[in-house]
């Protein structure tokens, strides 16, 4: 009797040990998978800086002509002016907000990313363990 509980411990402790190996291993792959779409994500973040840039020096030349075009006021061209500027300004700011917007997307795709990673991890284990969501109607 001693003997056989000493060696459904032993198995135990062997199957406790070769899960841990391979929850690590799991993580390790996910955390892989990760940093890969987190490099991504920044690369294609550092190339919107300098369009960033680049918005910012229009935006500055627009307040210098405005500035210039206001010497000049009351004269009909001077109006049609005006008009113009004020929509390339609105149409700047629009591309300021989707640039805002663009620099929230990395957060965004991690999350997904770490979603889309638990959840291959969960449906690798079920298959690991032979077993099937509910969902499939088994």
């Amino acid at each position: 009797m001693k003997k056989t509980l000493k060696d459904l411990f032993l198995a135990f402790l062997n199957a406790t040990l070769i899960l841990v190996a391979l929850c690590l291993f799991l993580g390790w792959r996910m955390m892989a998978t990760v940093d890969t779409v987190s490099e991504r994500v920044s690369a294609g973040i550092a190339e919107l800086a300098p369009l960033r840039d680049e918005v910012a020096g229009v935006r500055a030349e627009l307040s210098g002509l405005r500035a210039d075009l206001g010497a000049a006021q009351g004269t009909e061209a001077a109006e049609r002016l005006q008009n113009r500027l004020d929509t390339l300004e609105t149409r700047l700011d629009g591309m300021q907000a989707r640039m805002t917007n663009l620099a929230t997307l990395p957060d965004q795709l991690l999350d997904r990313a770490f979603e889309t990673a638990a959840d291959r991890l969960v449906r690798g284990l079920s298959d690991l363990r032979g077993c099937r969501p509910a969902s499939d109607g088994a």
